[in-house]
């Protein structure tokens, strides 16, 4: 049994949320300003939960009631006909919350005047308003005196407050309004019904029930008998069984991943094979057709070429008659027209063959009507089909086969399915060390929604890094002009910093709470030091050029252009420059290998790895390569391109020998623009255009 510790519940677990505790709003993870509280017991800050509460469709808000962020529990509003925007000040305030959040609990000894404090200043407290529920100094004390409406607060010496027998300590105002009629304080409990009641609540329902009392006979010695006890064992066990199914959860997706990628292989290998004997055929058809065209066009070109000649031969014998027409002799003419009379004769009667033999051409393919007939009859590449067996059954019988649910069959006319939820058990091991590159497989982990409350375009993330600790990321988001931070598990961005103007990439510096970040629109590289309260400027590079893509190099910084690479020191003067064909993607990718000794980069549709001095150590190219717009390498250096025309991501051996498509385009997602690894090279960030709705930005793993 527990010992009644309500504190003991988060100090005894392992909680991956723990830097979120009670004094943190779950939605701007900030101390409290102004809590609110919802009759869930959940707790915001005044202007988040009146921004959550206006940002929502008037069709979620029907009858005066929203639901809370977390646990989606609705609560209502004691006037719901009023102004969305005015719900928030109808909620009760938590003094409790808002006193420790900043800092100093009710019950300390240092007291600080509350009216004085809110103008910022600093003034000892001595008396008490019972009425306010605030600390007061003497002048303050003074302005409850003067002014009529709060002339008959009840106002004590904080030392009586404190320390008088029989009276209450400065406990926080508790102002619990009754969740069926608001606007009235729960007063008494009825423990026939485990009911808070107010006087309402006792008037037309519990009249005629037997023990009702006032809470405050009730409150005296509840942490010294087992009530709280009993009510933190059962929410102790709630959470751990919380984390138990979502830890069978977790291995379910990842199981399903597995199986996902799987059978997704299987499907591109046979629409491979199927693409890949149409392309045998088109060449084919190709070959041919041109050897034909090119035979016909010469041909043409050949007789063209004749009338040429005749047709020039023609012009400077007509120039040479009439020049011995105009200076020679009359026997000189007569002798030189009688010449021409026979080449006359035979200029005509090469005109004659090519007229007997003129034709038109034209083309026309008839496609293969057996090939045309299949593919019309082709509506699927196959069958889908489900299993789904009972859980707990499964678990009961140790190992026997489950109840076993009817198998919907799911046709594959297209690549969009629905998810489905399988048993759990146990995840295959896979041990990566040094595996074969073409032997890994990215396995989808979850998407991530990058749009926050009232912005008004769409989201559009270029760039993005893993932050030090492994469990957050921050991405660029070019559109908003802002950084959004993420944290794993989350999904939604936790923090975002406004910028001056649009980020493209951005990139960790040597210390782990530093950034650099790309500004094309003003031509800087700016860094920042980032902490929970927002950015820190440290310096900017001004270029003389719009700067796309950077990483960090040691001491050094690489920086993309349109047109070229450049190799900055810390201090901005230019090192060295590699020029590169034009660009024209949404940024032109640049990465540094994990030691720093390897650049890469895309040079028009070829992607680039140079040494640290600019030599060219190799140079790939593919045809399935035709827009590279992201990289990235993994743990063994094996480069990763998202190419935003073939709307594939691509993968390249670390010595550039071999290449291959890892991942195709989904339904309804285009081009992807943005790849990133983290510290480790096995878990990956990708972003891809949504048609019609902005980006999604998913999470990938690495197996092998």
């Amino acid at each position: 049994m527990n010992n009644g510790s309500v504190t003991s519940l988060k100090k005894n677990k392992k909680d991956p949320d723990a830097d979120i505790d009670v004094f943190t709003c779950p939605l701007c993870l900030r101390h409290y300003s102004d809590p609110k509280q919802l009759d869930c017991l959940h707790n915001f800050c005044e202007g988040c939960l009146n921004t959550y509460i206006t940002s929502k469709e008037k069709k979620d808000l029907l009858d005066g009631k929203f639901t809370c962020p977390i646990c989606h529990i609705p609560t209502s509003i004691s006037v719901p006909e009023s102004n969305p925007e005015t719900w928030t000040g109808q909620l009760p305030d938590n003094s409790l919350i808002a006193s420790l959040a900043e800092g100093v609990p009710l019950n300390s000894e240092t007291q600080v005047c509350t009216p004085c404090k809110r103008e910022g200043k600093t003034s000892a407290a001595k008396h008490w308003c019972r009425d306010c529920f605030e600390p007061l100094c003497e002048f303050c004390k003074g302005i409850h005196r003067k002014i009529k409406q709060i002339t008959g607060h009840r106002i004590i010496p904080l030392e009586e407050a404190r320390n008088k027998p029989g009276n209450r300590r400065l406990e926080p105002k508790t102002d619990e309004t009754c969740t069926e009629h608001k606007g009235k304080t729960v007063e008494l409990f009825c423990p026939g019904h485990r009911k808070l009641c107010c006087v309402v609540c006792f008037a037309t329902n519990h009249r005629e029930c037997h023990g009702i009392k006032m809470i405050d006979e009730l409150v005296t010695d509840i942490k010294s008998t087992g009530e709280l006890a009993e009510v933190v064992d059962a929410m102790t066990e709630i959470v751990h069984r919380a984390d138990e199914q979502i830890a069978d959860k977790s291995q379910a997706t990842t199981l399903l991943n597995l199986k996902y990628a799987e059978l997704t292989e299987k499907i591109e290998l046979l629409t491979q094979k199927a693409i890949e004997r149409l392309e045998l055929l088109r060449e084919e058809s190709l070959r041919r057709f041109e050897k034909f065209h090119i035979k016909e066009t010469k041909a043409l070109e050949h007789r063209m070429s004749v009338l040429q000649s005749s047709k020039l031969a023609m012009d400077l014998d007509l120039k040479y008659l009439e020049a011995v027409a105009k200076h020679g002799s009359s026997s000189m003419l007569f002798i030189t027209s009688e010449r021409l009379r026979h080449q006359i004769g035979f200029h005509r009667e090469i005109l004659t063959v090519d007229k007997e033999k003129a034709e038109d051409l034209d083309y026309r393919f008839e496609f293969n009507e057996h090939f045309l007939a299949t593919a019309e009859k082709i509506t699927s590449l196959g069958k889908l089909r489900v299993k789904r067996s009972n859980v707990e059954e499964n678990n009961h019988v140790n190992g026997e086969q489950g109840l076993e649910r009817n198998a919907p069959v799911i046709d594959l006319a297209s690549r969009s399915l629905e998810t489905y939820t399988v048993m759990s058990g146990k995840i295959p091991h896979s041990i990566m060390g040094n595996p074969e590159p073409f032997s890994l497989k990215l396995i989808k982990e979850k998407d991530y929604n990058g749009s926050t409350p009232n912005e008004r375009r769409i989201v559009w993330f270029t760039g993005g890094m893993f932050m030090a600790d492994g469990v957050h990321f921050l991405m660029a988001d070019y559109n908003n002009h802002k950084l959004k931070k993420f944290k794993r598990d989350v999904y939604y961005p936790v923090m975002e910093f406004p910028l001056d103007s649009a980020p493209c990439d951005v990139t960790a510096a040597n210390n782990d709470d530093e950034i650099i970040v790309t500004l094309p629109h003003v031509c800087k590289i700016v860094h920042y030091r980032i902490n929970s309260e927002g950015l820190k400027l440290l310096g900017a590079i001004t270029t003389h050029s719009a700067p796309e893509g950077v990483a960090s190099m040691g001491d050094k910084i690489v920086v993309s252009f349109g047109d070229c690479i450049k190799i900055l020191g810390e201090d901005g003067v230019e090192i060295q420059t590699i020029p590169t064909l034009e660009s024209f993607t949404y940024t032109a990718p640049v990465v540094v290998s994990r030691d720093n000794q390897k650049i890469y980069h895309r040079d028009g549709e070829a992607i680039v790895c140079r040494s640290t001095e600019g030599e060219e150590v190799f140079r790939y190219q593919d045809r399935a390569l035709r827009e590279p717009a992201g990289l990235a390498l993994d743990f063994e250096d094996n480069i990763y391109v998202c190419d935003c025309k073939s709307n594939t991501i691509f993968q390249v051996t670390s010595d550039g020998s071999r290449g291959r498509v890892v991942r195709s385009a989904r339904v309804n997602v285009g081009s992807p623009v943005g790849i990133g690894f983290d510290q480790t090279g096995r878990r990956l960030w990708v972003t891809a255009n949504i048609r019609r709705s902005g980006q999604l930005l998913t999470m990938f793993y690495l197996i092998n």
